[in-house]
């Protein structure tokens, strides 16, 4: 009986113990996937940032000036995002999976991911590097392209390809109204729809190679996503906006 029971109570903290193992187990997961998770977020706001200033350079500004934050950079791209980490999900699987069967078959025994030699990982790495890259180039050749159109007038609403890819946009402007009791169309000859910035709309003057502010407090705008500006609207702007030079 004294056994019996010393046994009982001996279990006791070792179930205690095998808890607490398991819970500072999962903690550690999730502080690991966390960590990956930010540092991956950030190497992809790094590279799209890139790539959209690509874009705004043509026309003399940076994604800040259309108020692009980090959440938004991400959220604008995430088919590019989902695109490029099924990428490396697979191009990693491979090259660990390539070298397990390398070692096998060298050594006759298999090898767990975590068994793997330094060289595995520092392949794996390059690989990533190299996506990367790659992924890098196509967007920014993308990008600068559709930079290229949208300064010359020409309209752009970024790429879609049944994900979002690169939600930019460069429409052309049809119609400004101010929201007065008395309504006024403005002119609008010349101007392109870039963004928005706090309580303005961002435009820019394909005559004058200009960014101009409206507020949007004051005045509403019509653009066409289909149709750009002919050769005679492109030889001068609207006058009702605030005028900015070209960062």
């Amino acid at each position: 009986m004294t056994d019996s029971h010393d046994s009982a109570q001996g279990g006791g903290p070792k179930h205690g113990r095998h808890s607490s193992d398991s819970s500072l187990g999962a903690w550690a997961a999730v502080r690991h996937w966390s960590a990956i998770g930010a540092i991956a977020g950030l190497c992809f706001f790094g590279l799209l940032a890139v790539m959209y200033d690509e874009f705004y350079r043509e026309f003399g500004i940076t994604s800040a000036d259309v108020a692009l934050s980090y959440s938004d950079t991400l959220a604008h791209s995430w088919g590019f995002v989902i695109t490029v980490a099924v990428a490396l999900t697979i191009g990693v699987s491979l090259i660990l999976w390539a070298w397990q069967q390398i070692i096998k078959r060298k050594h006759g025994r298999d090898c767990r991911i975590g068994q793997l030699p330094a060289p595995a990982y520092l392949t794996a790495l390059a690989a990533i590097f190299a996506i990367f890259i790659c992924a890098g180039l196509v967007g920014e050749h993308f990008m600068e392209a559709a930079g290229r159109r949208g300064a010359a007038g020409q309209p752009v609403s970024g790429l879609r390809l049944g994900l979002v890819f690169f939600d930019v946009r460069a429409q052309p402007v049809t119609e400004i109204s101010s929201v007065a009791e008395s309504p006024v169309t403005i002119p609008t000859r010349g101007l392109t729809f870039l963004g928005k910035s706090g309580r303005s709309f961002v435009l820019y003057c394909t005559a004058d190679d200009q960014i101009l502010r409206i507020s949007m407090e004051r005045f509403t705008l019509r653009t066409s996503p289909h149709h750009g500006l002919k050769e005679s609207e492109s030889r001068d702007c609207g006058t009702a906006a605030t005028r900015s030079p070209p960062g």
